[in-house]
């Protein structure tokens, strides 16, 4: 049984020659004969391999691109392929050439001082590098892999999972060589070392900003969580995200690194941060993910309470948190919508969903009533007229 990956949804934005170099090389130097899957070739390679014992410099890097055999050769050059061609578009030609022959020295330095026993070969460690940048830079992407069962059954998961399951397996038999041999005579060391160098440098090169930042890299997802966090907190402690209540203040953060006049206000009452929060529900909403703008409206509402939405994006995102079952935040949605658009064609339609919403999800039925009410007078459709009317007097009753 084979589990192997043949796809990103990750949309490069050009070719990634640095990347089909690096595969051509591989390629290229395993079908001239410079490999470890006869006597010849070990022989013709052994100069080359990185000897634990007496480690030359070039070893090195000379290692990183030789292989034993065709399914070493061929596994390692897919998963180079999948991982490889997004980074090396995130990093430019020069830099994802530079982070590649890192990795494969950092991965050679750490399998020779956690469990270097025998000579090595192979872009694993490197690849490793690849594999946990990628980690960093791209975890909101999803990956295509093969499950191999007498037939190719193609399914997707999550990179961050995927990536995670195989940088923890790692750790684990690298913790596992340390105790004895390595099983299988795998360089699980060169593995895990590659992966903490691309885990950490990539960290590194959002937090000093050397790369464009988005809304796919792990900075964000980190941040994005604690944003739902603090609104988690704020509501239980308190505040009301329909606007009668304000934000607490030992929950209000202080702008890093500014005082509260140098603040800058993109328009009236406007920050760039809920300009930025703007432009990705506009974003998501374009891509059809209704789930990540539901996400990004709600982190709206904790610094910019009853924000307003142009009226068809509003109502979408109220929509979607009813139908997922994020009440509070629906009604709060639906409130906003019916002051900021009074004369919307369908209003009565609104105002029975925010009835029921109350109603039936919140128990707040002095608010559900007046909405029912006014939803039965407004509405057309017989039916919808009766669960407006049953609605109110199940209330009452």
């Amino acid at each position: 049984m084979l589990i192997f990956p043949i796809k990103t949804s990750y949309k490069r934005k050009s070719i990634p020659w640095v990347n089909i170099f690096i595969i051509a090389v591989n390629l290229g130097l395993f079908f001239t004969g410079f490999n470890g899957s006869t006597l010849k070739g070990m022989a013709r390679i052994h100069e080359y391999m990185l000897d634990p014992v007496a480690p030359q410099l070039s070893q090195f890097f000379s290692c990183v691109f030789l292989h034993a055999n065709l399914m070493h050769l061929l596994g390692n050059m897919v998963f180079l392929w999948v991982f490889g061609n997004a980074i090396n578009d995130k990093l430019g030609s020069a830099g994802y050439l530079a982070f590649y022959l890192a990795g494969g020295v950092l991965a050679c330095v750490g399998y020779l001082s956690l469990s270097g026993h025998a000579p090595v070969l192979g872009a694993s460690g490197a690849i490793a590098a690849v594999a946990g940048a990628y980690l960093v830079l791209l975890p909101r992407t999803h990956i295509t892999l093969v499950w191999f069962v007498y037939i190719l059954i193609p399914f997707e998961v999550s990179s961050l999972y995927f990536i995670v399951i195989q940088f923890v397996f790692e750790m684990y038999m690298t913790f596992q060589g340390l105790a004895g041999p390595a099983s299988g005579g795998v360089a699980y060391a060169a593995h895990a070392s590659g992966y903490v160098f691309g885990i950490g440098i990539a960290f590194a090169l959002l937090a000093c900003r050397l790369i464009v930042r988005d809304d796919l890299d792990c900075m964000h997802l980190i941040a994005h969580r604690v944003r739902q966090k603090k609104y988690q907190r704020m509501v239980s402690s308190g505040y009301d995200p329909f606007g009668r209540t304000a934000v607490p203040e030992s929950m209000k953060a202080a702008p890093q690194g500014k005082t509260v006049e140098t603040v800058s206000v993109t328009s009236a009452g406007e920050t760039d941060e809920t300009t930025s929060l703007r432009n990705q529900i506009t974003a998501a909403l374009g891509r059809y993910d209704l789930a990540e703008a539901c996400v990004r409206y709600l982190e709206l509402t904790v610094i910019m309470p009853r924000p307003i939405l142009p009226r068809q994006q509003h109502l979408d995102i109220a929509n979607q948190l009813m139908a997922s079952k994020q009440y509070t935040g629906a009604a709060a949605a639906y409130e906003v919508f019916l002051d900021a658009y009074p004369t919307y064609e369908h209003r009565a339609d609104i105002q029975l969903m925010l009835g029921i919403v109350y109603g039936r999800y919140l128990h707040e039925a002095a608010r559900a009533i007046p909405l029912l009410e006014a939803a039965a007078k407004g509405l057309t459709d017989p039916a919808s007229i009766d669960m407006a009317n049953d609605e109110r007097r199940a209330l009452e009753r």
